[in-house]
């Protein structure tokens, strides 16, 4: 029972991250055939509410209105883009998910979980290594990741998509080029990257935190959706700048988390201390 919640709460968490960056017209019915199942909806509203903002949590209130007990907070104004995402977000699951409801209760969304390949959407592998194990995943078009220890990630390689999950652990992601159209998008930590050809570590520390390590190329961070502080911490502590995207560049690392973003600049020592596990031995040089 216990493997079956962590795979229910790891797929929610997967799907989470779709919602935030915006559905894909092919996604709904994949998420359509995954709400079917009571439980699936209940982990998704619970960590919605336990991690995500408002604007993903209020898209789950107006799909699922039972289960949410408290009444809703004061509507603040939202940014239009905010409101588009939204607005495209539930009109693409409106249309494929016609009746949820919720029964039950599941536990919290941990860092460490084990998912069956049979558990996974369509199209999506699952890679995990072991203790002191490294691993390197080769992708059709070129594109490799080569995965530290204790490591567990997903991937998503179809016409319409460059997709990984990092799950928990550690991975060092060298992207190929493509199309402007389709670049490669990585979900971690509670974050959401896009790369086009570039080289960069991602180190998952905790649900809600990650390190991003830029080596080559530029990496985009792309924004937290946008909330108002809902506490006198949150608001002395409010940053304006984790709600936009931010273009991250060589020889940067980058600490991220749901209320914090604060960059520093390596130097090539920095780089090779931090990637000392990396299976071939890479020379950096600092400019």
């Amino acid at each position: 029972m216990a493997d079956e919640a962590d795979s229910t709460q790891t797929q929610a968490a997967i799907w989470l991250a779709r919602i935030e960056r915006g559905l894909e017209p092919h996604e709904g019915a994949q998420l359509r055939a995954w709400l079917l199942e009571p439980a699936h909806r209940d982990t998704i509203v619970n960590i919605a509410k336990l991690y995500h903002g408002p604007d993903i949590v209020a898209v789950l209130a107006e799909l699922v209105p039972v289960g949410f007990g408290n009444p809703p907070p004061p509507k603040y104004k939202r940014s239009r883009t905010s409101a588009m995402i939204v607005g495209a977000t539930l009109a693409v699951i409106v249309a494929f998910v016609p009746f949820m409801a919720i029964i039950g209760h599941t536990g919290l969304f941990g860092t460490h979980m084990k998912v069956s390949p049979a558990a996974l959407p369509p199209d999506q592998e699952i890679y995990d290594t072991g203790p002191g194990k490294t691993r390197t995943v080769r992708l059709p078009d070129g594109s490799q990741i080569v995965m530290n220890g204790q490591t567990q990630l997903y991937v998503l390689f179809a016409a319409w998509a460059r997709e990984a999950t990092v799950v928990h652990g550690e991975a060092i992601f060298e992207v190929a080029p493509e199309r402007p159209s389709k670049p490669f998008r990585v979900f971690a930590g509670g974050r959401h990257f896009e790369a086009p050809a570039s080289r960069f570590d991602l180190h998952v520390t905790a649900p809600q935190s990650v390190e991003l390590t830029v080596l080559d190329g530029s990496v985009t961070v792309k924004g937290l959706p946008f909330r108002w502080p809902t506490s006198p911490y949150e608001a002395r502590n409010f940053n304006p700048a984790l709600f936009d995207d931010s273009v991250e560049q060589p020889l940067q690392a980058v600490q991220l988390d749901d209320q914090s973003l604060n960059r520093r600049v390596l130097t090539a020592a920095d780089i090779r201390s931090r990637l000392s596990w990396e299976p071939e031995r890479v020379v950096y040089v600092t400019p």
